[in-house]
């Protein structure tokens, strides 16, 4: 072995010791659990009756999960629509008041998620003022006839707005920045050219911008995907998402068999929704720049 790759290799060591420890470890720690491998469950040794649970039919595990993927998804479409359109509209209108206010939408970023969860939970409770302003004016159009449940409701509806709340900033912050970017000259010579705005925003922005939305839409998917402060306190006592599911079988009935088993599904298709997500972004740069 040469000099220089001992110096590497040395140099390189607390990265290496830093990855097993916090990366690798706890990842075999799931993955031998699922199998039953685990001081954590009794009776510890090689077995499949967590995955057979899991899959079997009618199962609370794939009902949550099934919940988990269209809840993530839904909240996704609308966060990364209005933050994506948000950004556009600044981008093209360019509003004087924007620089007072830019610092708003921070806001959201930097608040913890189980504060941000409380704080949509008292406004859509049955009697916080969202509840009651949407309420009222359903009823008063004579569209519904009962008040909705906008919190804790076994369709998620508390759980999306809660997302969407925080992941339309991030959207936006992912976006905006692309945008700026783009040449106004291209834009001018369109607009010379007699092009619309809706033209220039099919035309120009959206093909410039589309890689960064859809690495945007990576990011808030498997954000609101793996999530628990949210679902936890704005959720429904069911369906509940995946990750709520896990935290109540290790809390509250010490089935650590089916926490490790959920947590390895969950860990596969995140990492498997991940993959595709950002291959397909990668992939797509990669041949945009060529």
């Amino acid at each position: 072995m040469s000099e220089a790759r001992r110096v590497s290799i040395w140099y390189l060591l607390p990265l290496y010791v830093y990855l097993a420890i916090y990366l690798v470890a706890p990842l075999i720690t799931v993955i031998l659990g699922a199998f039953g491998i685990s001081p954590l469950i009794q009776g510890s040794g090689p077995t499949l009756d967590g995955f057979k649970q899991f899959f079997s039919g009618g199962s609370k595990y794939l009902e949550s999960l099934y919940f988990t993927f269209w809840n993530s998804a839904v909240a996704t479409l609308i966060a990364v629509v209005a933050g994506y359109m948000f950004a556009l509209y600044l981008t093209i209108r360019k509003p004087t008041w924007w620089g007072k206010f830019s610092f708003i939408p921070l806001i959201a970023i930097y608040t913890p998620y189980l504060i941000a969860a409380f704080m949509w939970w008292t406004l859509l409770w049955p009697r916080g003022y969202v509840a009651l302003f949407v309420n009222g004016v359903l009823q008063a159009l004579g569209i519904i006839k009962e008040p909705l449940y906008l919190v804790n409701d076994p369709y998620g509806i508390g759980i999306i707005l809660g997302k969407v709340w925080y992941t339309f900033t991030l959207t936006f912050l992912l976006t905006y920045g692309p945008l700026q970017l783009i040449n106004p000259e291209i834009v001018e010579a369109a607009k010379m050219l007699g092009a619309s705005t809706r033209t220039i925003i099919r035309r120009i922005y959206f093909p410039l911008s589309r890689y960064a939305l859809f690495a945007s839409a990576s990011i808030v998917f498997l954000d609101n995907l793996t999530g628990v402060s949210v679902p936890l306190v704005l959720g429904a006592a069911w369906p509940q998402y995946l990750s709520v599911v896990i935290l109540n079988d290790v809390t509250l009935f010490n089935n650590f068999l089916m926490a490790f088993t959920s947590g390895f599904v969950y860990l596969i298709l995140s990492i498997l929704a991940g993959y595709f997500f950002f291959r397909f972004t990668t992939k797509a740069i990669v041949y945009q720049v060529r």
